[in-house]
């Protein structure tokens, strides 16, 4: 670690490579990008910042992953933020450190850039935000409709041709997702940072914002509400042992064997078939959906049946509306005459926008599930190579590159064994880099004062704050601050968790702290005191969550995983920003 003129120099130089993965180089300009690839760290990359989206992909890519990775933080994020013209940024593009993912902006540099994108941005967003819902409820019509297609056909039915026409059409679909995604993330974020920048003019605070639209259902609001009351059924139907005790693997059998089992269990299913569709995390092809793969669905029930209370769900929503209208008026009371009137606007206009709603909602339709139909029509081709003896087993497709698989199927130019001999080696480094992950840096390259883009701001957290605690570097402090994402005060033990795999160690009354969390994470909120997180801002899914969930919260603290261990007490102070490390 250096510092040049000031500035802090994380060293991207340990993490430079050639090959994307053993025996893999790309073939650059082989795929229209808007700014840039998906590629491994070179030195030039010292000269910007890069940050670990741990938020996203926690255990790090396999190859077929890289192609979903590239339609969505890379290619999506940049097309969005170009033909939506927002100001200050070009939109994300990500590096590789081994298989772990950094992500970084490509700003806008030159004043006549910045105005000339503000003038369309302006003529674009317009029309969008004076009738959001009609808006969305047509981009969201459009990805149900795909998934009605993709979920309806009869893949171990289809000839060769037709099941490669469908990987296919699965990927140019899942590219399609991504555009819609930032398209309307872009939107939103700016209409948020408009009335984020109002209420810092008007003196109310920008930090109050998010607050003032909190309250309203999501889809994984009424996912976790599902999930607690397959936990009051199992108690009522006497079948709780198995769910408190098994493997998930053997849960089922052991379920249907008690008298209520089978009952239950047809429950469950039925939750499956509407709640199903989601995988653990973002753009991950070797990660099943809960549909082929119940066992995280069924860790969060067992994980509810050991707090006996529950969680009353109207409760909390009732409390979280009520906090949410005395917070309007109170900053209704606090300005007058103008300032007032550019408040109520604001504020209308986000509430018929509302990102804090949004940026949980879209992740049904966008980023747990956009990945399944590649996956699925992925596995049924890996399924017939196997059979034929050009693959050893379906999922080593998976340790293929895109650009390999189509060459191998559409061109004919690749050769199969010498694709085939290659998997065991990639599995190998992906399983050492699995191992490496948590120790890698929040950040690498050159660490910024400021951050321009939006969504960097708001959903990762790249505030000031942030930014100097990680130039300051990490160190062993009593108390750290980070963002005040959702009020309270909150004593307990601290359970620190680097990867989503690790969430069923959660215990009830435990404070959660963690790199980030996004949807998949959102059943332990219902368990845990508080939540601590090293990434995140206003908008991150922590940050929203727990407010809807009436629990105390700090985000963006920069280092709470690195000062923070397992089994400390913390005091957590969500007012505030502040988490104090009170002992072991």
């Amino acid at each position: 670690m250096t510092t040049q003129a000031g500035q802090r120099v994380v060293p991207v130089d340990d993490f430079v490579r050639e090959e994307l993965y053993p025996g893999y180089k790309q073939a650059f300009g082989s795929q229209p990008f808007v700014a840039g690839p998906v590629r491994p760290f070179s030195k030039a990359d010292n000269a910007r910042y890069w940050l670990r989206d741990s938020l996203h992909f926690s255990e790090g890519m396999v190859p077929a992953s890289i192609a979903l990775l590239d339609d969505a933080q890379t290619w999506g994020a940049q097309l969005g933020a170009e033909i939506v013209g927002v100001p200050p940024t070009r939109g994300s593009v990500n590096r590789l450190a081994g298989t772990h993912v950094y992500i970084g902006t490509i700003d806008v540099d030159t004043d006549w850039q910045v105005q000339s994108r503000a003038a369309r941005f302006g003529e674009y967003v317009g029309p969008v935000l004076a009738d959001f819902s009609r808006y969305w409820t047509m981009r969201a019509a459009e990805l149900q409709s795909a998934y009605d297609h993709f979920d309806g056909l009869d893949l171990a039915g289809m000839d060769p041709g037709q099941l490669w026409a469908t990987v296919k059409d699965a990927y140019a679909f899942h590219r399609r997702a991504w555009f819609i995604h930032f398209e309307v993330m872009y939107v939103l974020t700016a209409n948020y940072l408009a009335f984020y920048q109002l209420a810092e003019e008007i003196g109310l605070g920008g930090s109050v914002v998010s607050a003032l639209l909190a309250g309203e259902q999501t889809f994984y609001g009424r996912t976790d509400e599902e999930l607690w009351k397959l936990a009051g059924r199992a108690g009522d139907l006497g079948v709780t042992a198995p769910l408190l005790h098994s493997d998930p693997a053997a849960m089922r059998g052991q379920i249907q064997a008690l008298p209520n089992g089978r009952l239950w269990w047809s429950e469950f299913e039925a939750f499956l078939r509407t709640y199903g569709w989601r995988m653990e995390e973002t753009c991950r092809i070797d990660t099943p959906s809960w549909v082929e793969d119940p066992a995280p669905a069924l860790y969060t029930i067992g994980t509810f049946l050991s707090k006996p209370a529950g969680f009353d769900f109207r409760a909390a929503r009732q409390l979280s509306v009520a906090e949410r209208d005395a917070q309007i008026e109170a900053a209704r009371r606090a300005v007058n005459g103008a300032d007032l009137q550019r408040f109520n606007e604001a504020l209308a206009s986000n509430q018929a926008a509302n990102f804090a709603w949004w940026n949980e909602e879209h992740n049904y339709l966008i980023d747990r599930r956009a990945a399944i139909p590649v996956r699925r029509a992925t596995l049924e081709l890996g399924a017939r190579l196997a059979g034929q003896g050009r693959i050893e087993r379906p999922d080593d497709l998976f340790f293929l590159f895109k650009p390999e698989l189509f060459a191998a199927l559409d061109g004919g130019t690749a050769s199969w064994p010498d694709l085939a001999a290659m998997v065991p080696d990639r599995r190998a480094y992906f399983q050492e880099w699995r191992r490496k992950g948590p120790g890698l840096p929040t950040m690498l390259g050159t660490i910024p004062d400021t951050v321009p883009d939006p969504i960097m701001i708001e959903v990762f957290g790249l505030s000031g704050h942030f930014l100097q605690t990680l130039k300051g570097g990490a160190a062993d402090v009593a108390q750290l601050r980070g963002f005040p994402a959702s009020k309270g005060i909150a004593e307990g033990v601290a359970r620190v968790i680097t990867t989503v795999t690790e969430l069923h160690k959660v215990e009830p009354g435990e404070i959660l702290v963690c790199g980030g969390t996004t949807t998949e994470w959102t059943p332990v909120f219902g368990i845990i005191k508080a939540c601590v997180c090293d990434t995140g801002g206003s908008l991150t899914h922590a940050a929203i969550v727990s407010r809807e969930y009436g629990i105390p919260c700090v985000v963006g603290t920069a280092a709470a995983t690195q000062t923070i261990k397992t089994g400390d007490r913390l005091r957590v102070d969500g007012r505030q920003g502040t988490v104090q490390v009170l002992g072991s």
